[in-house]
């Protein structure tokens, strides 16, 4: 948990250096809404914050959306909130939503290794990690 949260608050610094600001607050408040019971409080609190995000930096719309559509896949139990950390922390640094594409595509190849091994579960940081890696490499090539 420490590596994830000092990633949050290093990408958060980062892009507030960036001028990407309202991804960061709902980042924060997404932080703090998820205590709140029952589930659809959180989700309207959630998209609440995300539409007021989303108009107050209209520039940063794209990353809010993503930022929430992470923390939906964390709430439904699809993916966990170590994943969901670090994609939010990689799109908050980097800042560009391709980088998602490399991510998605490690994710099918390691998807695809774990179900030949027969595996239910699998952790979701390796695909980030080298997803993230070629799409910050790849320029050099």
């Amino acid at each position: 948990m420490p590596l994830t949260v000092g990633g949050m608050v290093g990408a958060g610094v980062y892009a507030l250096f960036n001028g990407v600001w309202a991804p960061v607050l709902l980042m924060i408040a997404l932080t703090h809404v998820s205590d709140f019971n029952p589930r659809e409080k959180r989700l309207a609190f959630a998209l609440t914050l995300c539409s007021f995000s989303a108009i107050f930096q209209p520039a940063a719309a794209l990353i809010c959306a993503l930022i929430l559509g992470f923390w939906i896949l964390w709430e439904f139990g699809i993916l966990g909130g170590a994943d969901v950390k670090l994609l939010i922390v990689v799109t908050l640094a980097l800042g560009n939503p391709i980088v998602l594409i490399p991510i998605a595509v490690s994710g099918g190849f390691q998807g695809v290794i774990a179900s030949l091994q027969k595996k239910r579960e699998i952790p979701f940081v390796a695909s980030i990690f080298c997803g993230t890696l070629l799409f910050v490499v790849y320029p050099y090539f």
